[in-house]
């Protein structure tokens, strides 16, 4: 089993240039200061980024097609992306080198790396790099997929997505979809595509550049710094997972779907083929309260719905802040007391109910 991620692209020669050269990367507002604003989306697009591990599977959705991408390289055990040239705060804590550029695609500006688009200047300060396969370019129509998936009562990234351009999916999405796309026999020649070449070294990220003790801006910064390694969690996170974010866990809504910050997929003991986590994390950045214990328990009152017993017995759900006002038991419910566990990162330390 493994993760995968679902990028969305709107146009076929960006897909065949992606494809032939085995990276992709989100154009995103170059950040010229250390810290970005709180409102930027900077750290959601590289919490996505940092969800990869190598092996992770690529697909990319263009106008009712998934298309395989290949197997993404780099880290085994940190997120698996390379840092593009000095348009980011990490590019230049790292000093990393431009080794790919798009803008002879665009309109180019006087910054390296930095292009117009639709009036906009955008950038790719991170990029992934893929392994291509026999099946890379092979490709299924969507609803192949949706009507395979229709099997599971309940919303998963690949089908709640509407408004996102980037989403990490379950393992057993992946393997849907890798069935799939196996079995096709529809592909896309990727052979010929604009000429824009890799150029120079590349910097593979390093979980060194992040620290877990940071002043976060936004609870994406603290979504990408957990993701980007579990080693500081390992005491009570041991095991191996494919890691999501934004996933939803809710009853199919018209909208305001209740989505988990962090969910793990356990490979040793998946549940319901991979579709549904052993370990889902609610976070909230600074000082949190029982609002937070509400959502987690939330989350699980849904997941005991949808699973067996025996399932249910192992999933785990954990509420991590900075720091917690004492909650207390009067103001929550504490039917799953046994299964919610409060973290404090300014002690790093478990906290009771009170």
């Amino acid at each position: 089993m493994q993760g995968g991620l679902f990028i969305a692209l709107y146009d076929e020669e960006t897909l065949k240039l992606y494809l032939n050269r085995g990276v992709y990367g989100f154009l995103m507002k170059p950040v010229y200061t250390d810290t970005p604003s709180s409102r930027s989306k900077h750290y959601a697009v590289l919490a996505d980024y940092a969800c990869s591990r190598e092996g992770t599977d690529v697909f990319f959705f263009l106008k009712r097609k998934i298309v395989y991408g290949g197997k993404i390289y780099g880290n085994k055990d940190s997120g698996s992306f390379y840092i593009n040239g000095l348009n980011s705060p990490l590019g230049r804590k790292s000093n990393a080198n431009l080794f790919w550029d798009e803008s002879p695609r665009y309109e180019a500006t006087d910054k390296a790396g930095v292009f117009k688009v639709n009036g906009s200047d955008k950038s790719q300060p991170f990029m992934f790099q893929f392994i291509k396969t026999e099946d890379t370019g092979k490709y299924v129509v969507s609803d192949e997929l949706y009507f395979e998936l229709g099997k599971y009562p309940y919303p998963l990234p690949s089908n709640s997505m509407q408004g996102m351009g980037f989403c990490t999916l379950t393992p057993g999405e992946v393997s849907a979809l890798m069935e799939l796309i196996g079995n096709s026999k529809n592909k896309i020649d990727f052979s010929s595509c604009e000429d824009i070449q890799k150029n120079g070294d590349e910097q593979l990220f390093d979980c060194d550049l992040v620290d877990i003790k940071d002043d976060f801006i936004n609870e994406a910064q603290l979504e990408f710094t957990i993701l980007s390694t579990l080693k500081p969690f390992i005491d009570f996170l041991s095991g191996d997972y494919i890691l999501c974010r934004q996933v939803p866990i809710s009853p199919f809504k018209p909208m305001d779907m209740d989505r988990a910050d962090i969910c793990l997929y356990s490979l040793s003991e998946p549940i319901k083929d991979g579709t549904v986590p052993n370990i889902v994390i609610e976070l909230k950045r600074g000082n949190a309260n029982y609002k937070a214990y509400e959502q987690a328990t939330r989350y699980l009152k849904w997941l005991e719905k949808i699973t067996s017993q025996e399932d249910f017995e192992k999933i785990q759900a954990f509420v991590i802040a900075d720091s917690f006002t004492r909650i207390k038991r009067s103001k929550v419910d504490t039917t799953f007391e046994d299964k919610i566990k409060i973290l404090s990162l300014s002690t790093f330390d478990f906290e009771d109910l009170v």
